[in-house]
């Protein structure tokens, strides 16, 4: 066999590989998820953006979800299942995504919280908002700062609780730190 073809074909079959090795999700993955099918109070479809974190994806009324290593047909296969499983839908219709722009949706959330990482942005989604969603902290209610654009504001827990107005928005990028002060 001449070696020009067999370089050829083994460096085909081995770009095929990477290829289909990218075409997996990995940690920190940002991705769309399109959900629908009945019961009828379930028939409308829902967009959804989720993370992938610590290996898994937390899906609404499931919970979480191995997710690395899986390609988005694999991934939306093993969501319906769990949905059918749980008796949530009859028959489920999940699409998976990946987002081109993936960096401009989401928020950090560290320091003493229960469950710390990359969370998924939604319009108007609050600081309160943001770390029920990871559990809430961990220790207490201690220093609670967000930091945007360079510049870093501090809240007070008993403040919003006063004046829920105060309560400021998330936004992409943001990046929240809780203290266990």
């Amino acid at each position: 066999m001449n070696p020009r073809f067999t370089f050829l074909l083994a460096f085909l079959a081995l770009s095929r590989l990477a290829a289909r090795a990218s075409d997996t999700f990995a940690e920190g993955d940002v991705f769309e998820m399109r959900l629908s099918g009945p019961p009828e109070e379930f028939t409308r479809e829902f967009d959804l953006v989720l993370i992938v974190n610590d290996g898994r994806v937390k899906i609404p009324f499931i919970g979480l979800v191995d997710a690395v290593g899986l390609t988005r047909m694999q991934l939306a296969a093993v969501i319906e299942k769990r949905l059918q499983d749980a008796k949530i839908f009859s028959v489920a219709k999940v699409s998976v995504s990946m987002r081109a722009d993936a960096d401009a949706h989401f928020f950090t959330v560290n320091g003493s919280v229960r469950s710390p990482g990359k969370q998924p942005w939604t319009s108007g989604i609050t600081l309160t908002d943001a770390l029920a969603g990871v559990g809430g902290p961990s220790f207490g209610w201690g220093t609670m700062k967000i930091t945007r654009g360079g510049k870093t504001q501090s809240y007070s827990r008993r403040a919003i609780k006063k004046d829920p107005s105060l309560d400021p928005k998330i936004e992409p990028g943001d990046i929240i730190e809780v203290g266990d002060d």
